[in-house]
């Protein structure tokens, strides 16, 4: 009988996370109870999970209007939106224990169809090599030479003796490496991009699958289509992130096709391959690795998605530990790439006389040195089979999802390489204005400046409070400033200050309008005086009606008014 590999459900929490733990190969035995027995041709622990459980796959749906969602998103605390992966270690990456994250050996691995790593019995993973190479071990379930790259370890600590070491094949993140960006970097590049598709009079999506905006505009006397495409990677990456970890992009908006059953998956792929590399590639183990260092897998995180897990042993800071490492689960999610790109762009829109799915426009070389703008099948230009027709692929899973995101990178890549000379491009329609919303916020670091510490009974000291507009519109709105001592109580008369000199008019007695143009801001000065010793709380906010972020509009900061020497109580 063919050995088969036991494993053990070691737990199951509440976020729906299974963890598995693998156990020796046996020939013919029966596993322990509460575990299973799977042989080498067999689907991994995960995969067994998955029939047991229906519901692998969470869509959370946000019935809140875009600014109220935009403001619960960015107020979120940054370390329990997406914690960085608590543990890695040499030949595996990422992790589960609680020592520094070290990504310095993210190597391909011996795979289930779950992207969980296959061990060998001593809970070691497996590297493996480009290609079969003297002294390599053959992979479960098959018996082809070429299938022989898998690279001994050393069962005690797990890593890969010197001799083998050239066979590892490291992951080539390229410019993905972003993903290492602070929390706030990703949060601030997903509200830029929000903005502007939230804002837009049309949302359509490019022959790749990446956001288009467009909108109205006037020219002098004349409309104008101004259309933009979410191209930054960093951009991308950031909404991949998001819907990685909710399903859904803030305020339920929706970007064509994520209507559809798993839609919002599909648009996390197309957003990671605009986030990759043009001339690199996605791949399972890249993708797996890229969840792990954004935070997705991490323990005190709830993606959108299943997570499944095992415990491997590998090195931590010196020692030989049991980590978890685990994945998400994309088990239910298919890919066809002739269903895709033959839709695209979407809406359609080339030729503009009678536009067709599945064709776009691109440069075409007719000669050694003559160009053609060529109209045809995305399939046929980006995935030729060199026979005037497209090389077919379909699948499901890990394999699936990386698959997809790669094609997006590849019609990018395409579109990159041979594009259409600008001014000459088919123009995307769109008959709509762009709705008049803008970005209205406080600076929490400049926004509203105010004395640290000063002393009760002295002459008084100033505040100042400053309110901007990134647009795109202009925004009108009110800005108030209060402070209260430690009862509650408030501190006041607040007396203008113009050009440095303390006026008796009273300000912030009711709130003071504004209006802004985009790319301006504004400032107002206050004096106030304090005869007693307290803390005094400040609160500056910014209220503007067309404002589509909320989470930026008020600040607080702190004054400690301290007794005057030999001066009485305080409150």
């Amino acid at each position: 009988m063919e050995p088969a590999t036991c494993f053990e459900l070691v737990s199951m929490r509440s976020t729906g996370q299974q963890r598995f733990r693998l156990r020796d190969s046996v020939g013919g035995a029966t596993c322990a109870t509460g575990g299973g027995c799977l042989a080498p041709h067999q689907s991994d622990p995960a995969g067994q999970q998955g029939h047991e459980e229906d519901a692998v796959m969470t869509y959370r749906k946000i019935a809140l209007t875009f600014v109220a969602a935009l403001a619960g998103v960015f107020a979120l605390n940054a370390g329990a939106l997406a914690a960085r992966p608590p543990g890695a270690g040499g030949g595996g990456g990422g992790g589960g224990s609680n020592a520094p994250p070290d990504y310095g050996d993210l190597w391909v691995l011996l795979r289930y169809e779950s992207g969980l790593p296959i061990l060998t019995e001593d809970f070691c993973q497996q590297p493996i090599a480009a290609e079969t190479f003297e002294g390599c071990i053959q992979k479960p379930g098959t018996t082809e030479p070429e299938d022989c790259v898998v690279i001994p370890v050393d069962p005690v600590t797990c890593a890969v003796p010197l001799d083998y070491a050239i066979y590892t094949q490291e992951v080539d993140f390229g410019r993905i490496n972003e993903a290492r960006s602070p929390e706030a970097v990703f949060e601030a590049q997903l509200e830029d991009v929000l903005v502007n598709l939230a804002t837009a009079g049309c949302l359509t999506l490019d022959p790749a699958g990446r956001p288009v905006y467009s909108s109205v505009e006037i020219d002098g006397d004349l409309p104008v289509i101004v259309t933009s495409t979410v191209d930054s990677p960093l951009q991308n990456l950031a909404m991949y992130r998001q819907l990685m970890l909710e399903g859904s992009l803030p305020g339920g908006l929706l970007l064509p096709g994520m209507e559809e059953p798993q839609g919002w998956l599909f648009t996390a792929a197309r957003a990671l391959g605009a986030a990759s590399d043009k001339t690199g590639e996605v791949t399972e183990d890249m993708w797996i690795y890229l969840n792990d260092i954004l935070g997705l897998t991490a323990a005190d995180v709830t993606p959108a998605l299943t997570k499944h897990c095992v415990e491997v042993k590998q090195e931590v800071m010196g020692k030989i530990e049991m980590v978890e490492k685990c994945v998400l689960d994309v088990s239910s999610f298919g890919y066809t790439r002739s269903a895709e790109y033959g839709a695209l762009p979407t809406p359609p829109y080339i030729p503009a006389i009678d536009p067709q799915p599945g064709v776009f426009e691109y440069l075409d070389q007719t000669g050694d040195n003559s160009f053609e703008i060529a109209t045809g099948p995305i399939l046929n230009a980006a995935f030729p089979d060199g026979l005037d027709g497209y090389i077919e692929y379909s699948g499901s899973n890990v394999e699936a999802f990386a698959k997809h995101a790669d094609d997006a990178r590849s019609v990018i890549e395409f579109m990159h390489n041979w594009p259409v000379p600008g001014g000459l491009e088919t123009i995307v329609p769109c008959g709509n204005a762009a709705d008049v919303f803008y970005d209205v916020s406080i600076s929490d670091v400049s926004g509203l400046q105010v004395p640290v510490r000063m002393v009760a009974g002295t002459e008084g000291r100033e505040g100042t409070v400053t309110v901007a507009n990134a647009g795109p519109a202009e925004a009108t709105g009110t800005v108030m400033v209060t402070g209260v001592d430690l009862d509650l109580l408030p501190i006041g008369p607040l007396y203008r200050v113009v050009d440095g000199v303390v006026t008796e008019e009273v300000i912030f007695d009711v709130p003071e309008e504004f209006t802004l143009p985009a790319g301006y801001s504004k400032s107002w000065t206050f004096f106030f005086s304090m005869d007693y010793a307290t803390k005094i709380t400040w609160e500056a906010a910014a209220d503007a009606e067309f404002d589509v972020n909320l989470a930026n509009n008020s600040v607080t900061e702190e004054t400690v008014v301290n007794r005057a020497k030999g001066g009485g109580g305080g409150h």
